[in-house]
């Protein structure tokens, strides 16, 4: 059971999402732009390096409601560690997809934020370094006390991550934006803890996404 537990916390974000019907839905840009954006994810690969993904069910009037066009959601296990994050993914036009971020939708289902949320670089090679939110989060009636870790952050075109302070004032105008969620279940002290599968799933992920993603031409 503790294994499905981000692929859940997935599927209660997804649904706290539909709770709020952006106002800002088709408003800006041109639909062949974010047509080709929603198209693109078909290309994000299953197999990550070591991480292969299993799909997860999602509710598509949810998605619908919270303006998301297109989503990945998929839980990956790396092969090697026995290690597990889930991947949620999703596309639509920039006022939905830049708003309601995990501390909110955490939050109506029922988690605590634990502590405030922080930047943390994930290194790689040789593109730099990419920038991503990250908070934690648990539910005060847990009978086990696992925690969950959630990295999260934006890109215009697929390729370039970004997290700014506000997102909606920097990103709402975009005509087609992506949002990435990378969730991990983690037992306090244990050795998992330390590993922190996130940044090890984002430096192998965010290079093949960003092949996956980006727009054709130069």
């Amino acid at each position: 059971m503790r294994a499905a537990g981000p692929v859940l916390a997935g599927v209660v974000l997804v649904g706290a999402l539909g709770a709020v019907h952006g106002v800002y839905t088709d408003r800006w840009g041109p639909s062949d732009q974010l047509a080709r954006a929603v198209s693109a994810l078909d290309r994000v690969p299953a197999a990550l390096g070591d991480w292969v993904g299993e799909d997860a069910a999602y509710e598509a009037e949810d998605m619908a409601r919270a303006g998301i066009r297109g989503c990945v959601f998929r839980r990956y296990k790396n092969a090697r560690t026995r290690e597990a994050v889930s991947l949620l993914l999703v596309c639509g036009r920039g006022g939905p997809i830049s708003v309601h971020t995990p501390d909110v939708c955490y939050a109506g289902a029922g988690y605590r934020q634990l502590g405030d949320e922080r930047l943390r670089e994930v290194e790689l090679t040789p593109e730099g370094r990419v920038g991503f939110r990250v908070a934690r989060f648990a539910r005060p009636d847990g009978v086990v006390p696992t925690q969950l870790e959630a990295y999260w952050a934006w890109s215009r075109d697929g390729r370039t991550w970004e997290s700014p302070q506000n997102p909606r004032l920097a990103l709402a105008r975009s005509p087609a934006l992506y949002k990435l969620y990378a969730v991990r279940e983690v037992p306090p002290g244990a050795r998992a803890e330390a590993a922190d599968a996130c940044q090890e799933f984002l430096r192998r992920a965010l290079p093949q996404l960003g092949a996956a993603l980006a727009p054709a031409g130069p």
